[in-house]
């Protein structure tokens, strides 16, 4: 369930499709809108009321901001309109169109009829947005972003600045923010705390996958006082991830505290890896395993899946860390 002070503050910047008020205190939406991104600067001349959400999480903070898409792309989980409960009640009972996570063709985006593409999410080659720009206005990533990985502050502030709500956005991220630093008031115990989180890995079975701080995951931890072994780290270089073969499990030894994402199939072919049940964090029930809603918050790493989950999974931290 989404954390009171994240329902009040929505609900206090909720606006129609189109971006405009529906409260007194509702800041309005001022067009045109100019809005500055990797690939040069879009400019909405009106309030939009077709927004297509390209980004494979875009639709969080697009219905964040009171705006319900025409269509939405799949990212993870096959839930109803590709929305995830935390953002549920969002959509008003709107069912948009779900784009599939594989290729979207200008075509495809076209016959939505769109007057606004936020595709910030969508790691566009610059070919595909000259493409997708030709059918709308399209927002692409903020300039300097690597390997897709946009903090879901940035992807809140571009999206409200395309909204013409840039204000509302802000207020938001600050809310969120406050939102964090109360999380980590509460759980002092995880102040310094090293947490290694891990998934199998797809591309081979003998692997696993541990997130660095460069990922949206480790980013996460790092709002919650907690940090990422400095081995990951060192693994990962400038990914994402540190590939470990079985044969390194005992690396994540040197964390506080493990967290293992992923489906209960997945989390249960993790387990099953020779080496596994010789862990220390293991053997002191130092592992937490994250349902299926928690990893996909963590994967959206979005201004509405994060607030959603932030409690519980650093409630459920600071038991495994037990400073």
């Amino acid at each position: 369930m989404i954390p009171t002070l994240v329902v009040a503050l929505l609900a206090a910047t909720s606006c129609s499709g189109g971006g405009s008020s529906s409260g007194p205190k509702a800041p309005a939406a001022v067009f045109p809108a100019t809005v500055t991104h990797e690939y040069g600067q879009t400019v909405v001349e009106e309030a939009p009321e077709r927004v297509v959400s390209l980004g494979y999480t875009d639709q969080d903070a697009i219905l964040a901001l009171g705006t319900v898409p025409v269509a939405i792309r799949e990212f993870t989980g096959n839930r109803p309109s590709a929305t995830w409960p935390w953002a549920a009640d969002k959509l008003k009972g709107e069912q948009p169109q779900v784009l599939p996570a594989g290729d979207v063709t200008p075509d495809a985006v076209a016959a939505l009829e769109p007057d606004l593409i936020v595709a910030i999410t969508a790691d566009l080659t610059r070919e595909q947005y000259d493409a997708f720009s030709k059918i709308a206005p399209t927002v692409a990533a903020p300039a300097g972003t690597t390997d897709g990985r946009v903090s879901w502050a940035d992807a809140t502030k571009l999206t409200g600045a395309a909204l013409g709500l840039p204000a509302a956005a802000d207020r938001i991220v600050s809310d969120v923010e406050e939102k964090f630093v109360e999380v980590e008031e509460n759980h002092p115990e995880l102040a310094g705390a090293t947490v290694a989180m891990a998934v199998p890995n797809p591309a081979d079975p003998a692997s696993v996958k541990a997130w660095s701080s460069n990922d949206l995951r480790g980013q996460f931890l790092k709002e919650l006082g907690v940090q990422v072994p400095a081995q990951v780290d060192r693994l990962a270089g400038n990914g994402s991830f540190a590939t470990m073969p079985s044969d390194q499990l005992p690396t994540l030894d040197d964390a506080d505290a493990l967290m293992v994402a992923g489906t209960p199939a997945e989390q249960a072919a993790f387990a099953a890896l020779p080496g596994y049940g010789q862990l220390k964090l293991v053997q002191e029930s130092k592992v937490v395993t994250l349902d299926d809603e928690q990893s996909a918050a963590l994967a959206f790493g979005s201004v509405l899946s994060l607030p959603a989950v932030a409690d519980e999974v650093a409630g459920r931290l600071a038991r495994a860390v037990g400073r």
